[in-house]
């Protein structure tokens, strides 16, 4: 079995798709060249956030954009990195958690995020492949230019695959399940996804809101990355609050972040 083939079979087995839309998506030339050509993460990797949780055992979603362009660093799980340094994102996340429950995740030395995972957290990527611009004898600027072009074009291709992905977890009415939105686009794609009109009052809120006609709660904040908190992002200060509302509303389903 190759590895589309396994996926495809995951995919639905897990409820993320049904057959008609793994047809339609597998079939789709322009997913199947930003498979061919992805040089992050490997390519047996690529659909892991979505073999690895299935939609009834989902407990909380956490979204990324890209892959880690280096592939020793990514495996299709969201923030989470398979190398021993720490990217400058995930510090921050752990940060965070061991601010809030006096943990020391930003000095054990692991940052797979596995732990989480394994307790139903879907840890999605709204690009999920990267390829890497090759051309070295290319100026750095321009260069940098292509990459951006690149990924750009990734995200388009990915974006109505993606939504499929958010609608199934935005349906979700029969146990509680969260959603950490991090960042703009994260808050964006969302949003761009549910059809009360008069819930998008809520779009960039930091206050926990539940999705009209599902059991799904939306915490909203400011992404991660370096670039974000230096700037005076609220991350640092605003996911401890959303950690203990995601404790509050799972109750006894609730979700041990210091366990990697």
């Amino acid at each position: 079995m190759t590895d589309i083939e396994y996926n495809l079979k995951k995919l639905i087995e897990n409820n993320w798709l049904s057959e008609n839309e793994a047809e339609k998506y597998f079939s789709d030339n322009n997913i199947i060249r930003c498979i061919n050509s992805c040089t992050s993460p490997e390519g047996e990797n690529i659909f892991n956030a979505l073999t690895s949780v299935p939609l009834n055992k989902l407990r909380a979603v956490i979204l990324g954009q890209d892959p880690y362009p280096n592939p020793n660093h990514a495996h299709g799980l969201a923030f989470s990195s398979r190398d021993k340094t720490t990217p400058e994102s995930l510090k921050n996340i752990f940060r965070a958690i061991d601010s809030t429950y006096g943990s020391n995740l930003l000095n054990n030395g692991k940052n797979e995020l596995t732990g989480w995972v394994e307790q139903g957290v879907l840890l999605l990527n709204t690009s999920l492949t990267y390829h890497k611009y090759e051309d070295e004898k290319c100026e750095k600027k321009l260069r940098d230019k292509k990459q951006q072009a690149i990924q750009k074009e990734h995200l388009k291709i990915w974006k109505p695959f993606i939504n499929t992905v958010i609608k199934k977890i935005l349906s979700v009415n029969n146990h509680p399940a969260v959603m950490f939105l991090w960042g703009n686009s994260a808050h964006d794609i969302v949003f761009g996804n549910i059809k009360d009109k008069e819930f998008k009052v809520y779009l960039h809120s930091r206050e926990a809101v539940i999705v009209p006609g599902s059991t799904v709660m939306l915490l909203q904040a400011s992404h991660p990355s370096p670039l974000s908190v230096n700037r005076g992002g609220d991350f640092l200060t605003t996911l401890p609050k959303h950690l203990k509302a995601c404790e509050k509303y799972l109750a006894n389903d609730k979700i041990d972040w210091t366990k990697l």
